[in-house]
């Protein structure tokens, strides 16, 4: 048997509910600009060949340079990479690895810093980075100097400081010394931005 109150209590939270706005709550904050807006493209490129540690892909010799940073578990530096595959002859891309991922990407990034030839580690890490049992190079029982831990560390710190959020992320520097900032490009993009 329902009590009165029981009742009058049934019937206000049904009136609650009926007059009661529908709305979808939304989950996911506004996407951030790729780059940022207070970034200074020229400190940035200057910072990461001053103070970073990196490997050349690419033409040596190239007038076009690009500073890119990019996190050894990050499957878009991969894809990113493939896509500068046809510009290697005439850009010089020199890679910085960052740790803003996991805790393999600083181990992993230092390996590759730490290999005779680094180029060579870099493209080894890269063919194993759909292994199933370990994404990239296999670090567990590496023994990595702590000065290439640093290194990737400080390649950090100036993407940190350059306000950068997502990898892949660089500057160029064209010929004519200008800096464009490079994120996630296609081939096709990237074409656009050499202007050739």
């Amino acid at each position: 048997m329902i009590t009165r109150r029981q009742f009058i209590g049934a019937v206000g939270l049904m009136t609650v509910a009926a007059t009661a706005p529908a709305f979808a709550y939304e989950s996911r904050w506004p996407k951030k600009p790729s780059v940022p807006t207070d970034l200074n493209a020229e400190e940035f490129f200057t910072e990461l060949a001053e103070k970073g540690s990196g490997f050349v892909v690419g033409n040596e010799k190239a007038d076009t340079v690009v500073m890119m940073t990019f996190d050894t578990q990050c499957r878009w530096c991969v894809w990113e990479y493939e896509q500068f595959k046809p510009f290697l002859d005439r850009v010089k891309f020199v890679w910085h690895p960052v740790a803003v991922l996991n805790p393999w990407s600083e181990l992993q990034g230092a390996a590759i810093l730490a290999a005779k030839d680094p180029k060579a580690m870099f493209l080894e890490h890269e063919a194993h980075m759909k292994d199933a049992v370990f994404k990239g190079l296999d670090v567990r029982k590496m023994e990595i100097p702590f000065e290439k831990r640093e290194a990737v560390w400080t390649n950090t710190k100036v993407f940190r400081r350059a306000a950068a959020r997502e990898v892949p992320f660089g500057v160029m520097k064209k010929p004519d010394g200008s800096y464009v900032a490079v994120c996630e490009q296609t081939g096709e993009s990237f074409a656009k931005l050499l202007g050739k």
